[in-house]
């Protein structure tokens, strides 16, 4: 009896033992150390690492020197092209393989919706996306991958997007020519768009315009940079009075009879405008003047003032 006695506290001290070394093997493993290895991937190394604030006032903590970027912005990705990084761009999302040179770059996904297997195979190590971007923000948390979100949604806003990325890739210099340049042209047009909720004077003069986006009546408004752009181009966008993107309807683009209809390429045919319900008396399409644009003059970047001589050379057609 009195040895099964023994025997049982001996089972109690040995599991006790067992209990306190793994307590205390737990205690020496640090929690992001059981999380990299988890999602199998590297923190990177903290005693080095910057921090930025990205164009949402957040407080960013990036690696020293990020190799391995991936852009969910076409913004950001022709911005890194312009300054020289194409060797730090791992992966793209598949909205900006519109971007010249982008060809060999891995697409990784489509907007918010990326694959998290391959953020771990191409080991990023920092990930630049659109300011709502929620969803994308938190699975690239959970894999310990630093996010810079950028706001590109007006043209003012271009030159300090364009210094944030420099910061990023740590090419000041370049960053500052290339948006003090843009400040120049800015500064140096007729029609530069405001940068708060104030309108431009109408000028009845200028031709009116209706930009189709991606797709049927689907145009954007004021406070938007494809107004801005518009704006620059020295047209007169119709839908200006409506704030963001917004949905026209046939009666009203009837209603507002613009001069061109302009269209993102290959999202329609300048046919489609000919056979579509009521469209047949607006004076764009009865004149001729409705005209594809490419995608890429669309994106806010550093190809601001190409983009814009882009659509000066469109509206010409008027004449």
């Amino acid at each position: 009896m009195r040895s099964g006695r023994y025997q049982i506290r001996w089972i109690v001290s040995i599991m006790i033992a067992g209990l306190a070394l793994l307590a205390a093997t737990i205690g020496l493993i640090r929690p992001e150390s059981i999380n990299a290895k988890s999602t199998g991937r590297q923190i990177f190394d903290k005693s080095t690492a910057r921090m930025v604030v990205d164009m949402t006032g957040r407080s960013v903590q990036i690696p020293a020197n990020p190799q391995r970027i991936l852009s969910l912005c076409t913004s950001a990705t022709d911005t890194l092209l312009a300054l020289g990084q194409r060797n730090r761009l791992a992966a793209i999302d598949q909205y900006s393989r519109i971007i010249p040179m982008t060809g060999a770059i891995p697409v990784i996904g489509q907007g918010s919706a990326i694959s998290r297997e391959q953020v771990v195979a191409l080991q990023i190590d920092l990930a630049i996306i659109w300011w709502y971007q929620d969803d994308a923000a938190a699975m690239l948390e959970t894999l310990n991958v630093p996010v810079i979100r950028l706001r590109s949604a007006r043209a003012a806003q271009i030159p300090a997007m364009i210094q944030l990325i420099g910061q990023i890739t740590d090419c000041p210099s370049e960053a500052g020519m290339l948006s003090q340049q843009l400040e120049t042209f800015l500064a140096a047009q007729p029609t530069t768009p405001a940068n708060d909720t104030t309108r431009a004077a109408v000028d009845l003069n200028q031709t009116k315009v209706f930009l189709e986006l991606y797709g049927p009546y689907k145009t954007a408004g004021g406070q938007t940079y494809a107004n801005d752009l518009l704006m620059l181009a020295g047209a007169r966008n119709i839908a200006a009075d409506s704030t963001g993107n917004v949905l026209f309807s046939p009666e009203r683009l009837l209603r507002e009879n613009p001069d061109v209809i302009l269209f993102v390429d290959e999202f329609a045919t300048v046919s489609d405008y000919a056979h579509r319900s009521g469209l047949s008396g607006v004076s764009a399409v009865q004149h001729g003047r409705v005209i594809p644009i490419n995608r890429y003059w669309l994106v806010a970047g550093p190809h601001l003032p190409d983009a814009v001589a882009q659509l000066r050379q469109l509206l010409e057609v008027r004449h």
